[in-house]
């Protein structure tokens, strides 16, 4: 009987084509250089041009040869090429860790707060240096909301207590300040109505010839005339007690329109406009 050596590790006995290749050499080579192949048919039929079938023959086939027949520091170049990239892209050096030291690393540093609530240690100490933290933030912002609402408050009530804008061209006169622009004269009583007024300029001269209407707080005309050489505006009638208006016409002079809250009845005296 004849005797035949039998390997020690069996599976380093790779199965081989042809007695020489082995399977894997022998795919890279037929891919590589099949492919080449295609692009060199390709080429010489005038499918593509010649500028990309034969660099793509070249590195195809030259690809296959690689691959499947040189060795690369005794290991097969897809096999070094693949620990190569492992490499590079692997950590190359590593820490290790006992069993304590992980579940240190594991385990988050909670500590409890005054409430009970469990919060980590490192953010409670943070707070701790923070001026304010420890005060309750939720009594805080509910003061806050309130100061705010009742800031509110008092803003919306002076503004209904501001003063409307004064209108320039309109002159009030009430129970008030009615002395200021009112004045006697001798004849005061033989007047027959109770609005009466006299036009004149800054220096107290009469201008004559002004057309004055009067008109009721709908701006209805009750009654008009024109200012004579003296420059009085005299009315005809005693007026009830209500709010008037006095608008002036004059292709020289401009008044300013007057609204007259007239409150007594029997007050008779002229009121004294100046011209603006």
């Amino acid at each position: 009987m004849r005797q035949h050596a039998i390997p020690q590790n069996i599976l380093d006995v790779e199965f081989k084509l042809f007695t020489k290749f082995t399977l894997k050499e022998f795919a890279y080579l037929a891919i590589g250089i099949g492919f080449g192949g295609v692009m060199i048919y390709l080429t010489a039929s005038n499918i593509i041009p010649g500028i990309l079938g034969i660099p793509v023959f070249i590195i195809s086939s030259g690809a296959g040869i690689f691959l499947g027949l040189v060795p690369v520091n005794d290991q097969d170049a897809d096999v070094f090429i693949k620990n190569y990239i492992s490499a590079i892209s692997n950590p190359t050096q590593r820490v290790l860790m006992n069993k304590d030291m992980r579940e240190e690393r594991s385990k988050p540093e909670v500590k409890p707060s005054e409430d009970g609530q469990i919060i980590p240690k490192d953010v409670k100490d943070k707070n701790k240096k923070i001026i304010g933290v420890g005060l309750d933030i939720k009594k805080e912002d509910a003061e806050l909301e309130d100061g705010i609402d009742m800031l509110d408050k008092e803003l919306n009530v002076e503004e209904n207590l501001t003063t409307p804008p004064i209108d320039p061209n309109l002159l009030v006169i009430t129970d008030s300040n009615i002395a200021s622009y009112q004045f006697n004269i001798k004849s005061l009583d033989r007047l027959p109505g109770n609005i009466n007024a006299w036009l004149c300029t800054k220096d107290f001269k009469p201008i004559p010839n002004v057309i004055v209407y009067l008109k009721d707080s709908q701006q209805k005309i009750l009654y008009a005339n024109r200012t004579g050489t003296n420059g009085y505006f005299l009315t005809n009638k005693m007026w009830d007690i209500g709010t008037y208006m006095l608008e002036f016409q004059h292709p020289v002079y401009k008044f300013p329109r007057v609204q007259l809250e007239l409150s007594n009845r029997e007050n008779k005296s002229p009121i004294k406009i100046n011209n603006i």
